[in-house]
């Protein structure tokens, strides 16, 4: 198997597929990029274009937490947790609908550990000297599901990887990533059509070797 890594982005490609550190699957590799998108790859590096899809497939855990902050102060704490519950549900299967290049860096920055772990020490000190305790509580859990991906990475196992006709979750967000770049730099996407029969047939190959 030919496989490389980089160790800067902590990506490793394999013939039919790539993954992250983070444990993000993609079917797709820098030759696809290559082949379906010729050109982009002169405009971005490939880690540079998995690292945008990632931001988006990690904005559910982020934009979920910061829902739920938000809502606690206004709603009873178990409302806004299934708004919060609920919103993540959404993102998770629609968010590739709303690439788009604007938001990329804005949720990039809300991703960051940094941020996240501000928001969560200042909203929740706050919370528990305001006698919000339910809402402490369930600021707490979700700050540890959301934070390590746990609830995105329970979506990602009820996926049925042999259905038929879809791509996977995470490679729908690569696509739009990639027609969404591919456009800006006046760079027809001519063989999206082809890029997504390629995929489909790499997700039938991945599952066989699994066998």
């Amino acid at each position: 198997m030919n496989s490389r890594k980089s160790h800067s982005q902590n990506i490793l490609e394999t013939p039919v597929s790539t993954v992250t550190s983070g444990g993000h699957w993609f079917h797709a590799t820098r030759n696809t990029i290559k082949e379906y998108v010729p050109g982009l790859l002169d405009k971005y590096n490939f880690e540079e274009l998995i690292k945008k899809a990632v931001v988006w497939i990690d904005s559910a855990d982020s934009l979920s937490l910061i829902i739920y902050f938000g809502l606690a102060f206004l709603v009873n704490p178990w409302i806004a947790a299934a708004i919060a519950l609920a919103f993540h549900v959404f993102w998770y299967h629609k968010k590739s609908a709303f690439v788009n290049i604007v938001m990329t860096p804005i949720l990039s920055f809300l991703n960051k550990d940094i941020f996240q772990l501000l928001v969560a020490a200042l909203v929740l000190s706050y919370m528990g000297m305001s006698g919000m305790y339910t809402a402490v509580v369930l600021g707490i859990i979700f700050f540890f599901l959301f934070k390590v991906g746990l609830l995105r990475r329970g979506w990602d196992r009820l996926q049925n990887p042999k259905e038929k006709g879809n791509l996977p979750l995470n490679d729908r967000v690569l696509k739009m990533v990639l027609i969404r770049y591919a456009i800006y730099q006046n760079i027809p996407p001519k063989e999206v059509q082809k890029l997504d029969e390629h995929v489909q047939k790499a997700v039938l190959e991945f599952n066989k070797k699994k066998k």
